[in-house]
């Protein structure tokens, strides 16, 4: 028959102190990880913009993922990072002496700005859309980001809703050479762009 043979006491500490060390090894090892994560989480953290939005639980969370996620977006195309301390904050109604789609704040200490944008989520007592709520973002954003790539030397606008309206008629002009009266026809080089004729609003003047 086979013996155990019993472990003697010594064995029995010396068991007891390595399963105690390992012990205290793992925790640290896990608590040094944890601070890692955390610091790590809190880097990541910084680089996104704070979003508050004033709605209902369900509707807040939709906004602020939409919000956040435009921003980040928008940042990535320019190729520029959100700037630390960027508060986006959606709220019922913006004033500014009157009411408005959206307001940037800059507030400056030495070297380091901070940036608010507000944006309304009714104007004159209308429902802003999602779409109007992401334009006056990316139209704030525009701002913010002048301090990283500069301010911009082209602005090309274009409304075309309230666009002025293409002419009826214009000027017709025979792009053929003509003689100029001084040559009577013997200098040919001596010619002149001659008006065939004027055409307003549809009749030959």
């Amino acid at each position: 028959m086979a013996t155990t043979r019993r472990r003697s006491r010594k064995q029995r500490c010396l068991l007891c102190r390595w399963t105690i060390a390992c012990r205290e090894q793992f925790r640290r090892i896990l608590i040094v990880t944890g601070r890692k994560a955390h610091q790590v989480y809190r880097r990541i953290r910084r680089r996104w913009p704070t979003v508050i939005v004033d709605a209902p639980r369900r509707e807040a969370w939709q906004l602020r993922r939409l919000v956040r996620r435009t921003a980040r977006g928008y940042a990535k195309a320019l190729g520029v990072s959100l700037p630390n301390g960027l508060a986006i904050i959606v709220q019922r109604a913006v004033f500014d002496s009157r009411q408005v789609n959206g307001l940037l704040t800059v507030y400056e200490t030495g070297d380091a700005k901070r940036y608010v944008i507000q944006l309304a989520l009714s104007v004159g007592g209308r429902e802003v859309s999602d779409g109007e709520l992401l334009a006056a973002l990316r139209h704030q954003l525009s701002a913010v980001f002048a301090d990283a790539i500069g301010k911009p030397v082209l602005s090309v606008a274009l409304d075309l809703e309230h666009g002025t309206p293409a002419r009826a008629g214009g000027s017709i002009v025979d792009l053929r050479l003509q003689p100029t009266p001084a040559s009577n026809g013997h200098d040919p080089d001596a010619a002149s762009l001659s008006r065939l004729t004027d055409y307003i609003g549809g009749d030959a003047a």
